[in-house]
């Protein structure tokens, strides 16, 4: 499985990548965020930064309100819900697989059994 035909295999993703080893990633971030339409590969190298950002869990993230943090992630999903929906891309079954393993993970809290374990909590905190 090469990255040939996608985003990270171009030449514009190469050339971000250089833009970023140039200027710095929070200098290359700053300047994305000021345009009003991004390319496909800046939204990767965007989405990129957030994974490693949010991965890391780093002391200014884990200060971020709730509310906002939760704003982050619906927008994200916005994000992804629209692309999925346009694309309806053809996913091989390793590829398929490891999404929906992932996207099976992040509805904890949502499903019926972590809802109701969360539901006992705010019960005991009462």
């Amino acid at each position: 499985m090469g990255l040939d035909n996608t985003v990270f295999g171009s030449q514009a993703w190469k050339d971000i990548e250089n833009l970023e080893y140039t200027i710095g990633p929070e200098a290359l971030l700053d300047q994305i965020v000021l345009k009003d339409e991004w390319s496909n590969a800046e939204m990767l190298w965007v989405l990129k930064r957030m994974v490693y950002y949010y991965g890391k869990k780093d002391k200014p993230l884990q200060a971020i309100p709730v509310d906002r943090l939760f704003l982050n992630m619906v927008d994200i999903l916005r994000c992804l819900y629209l692309f999925l929906d346009h694309v309806n891309p053809d996913l091989d079954t390793n590829m398929r697989k490891y999404l929906s393993v992932k996207l099976g993970d992040a509805t904890w809290g949502l499903n019926s059994r972590t809802r109701s374990y969360l539901y006992k909590l705010l019960e005991k905190q009462q």
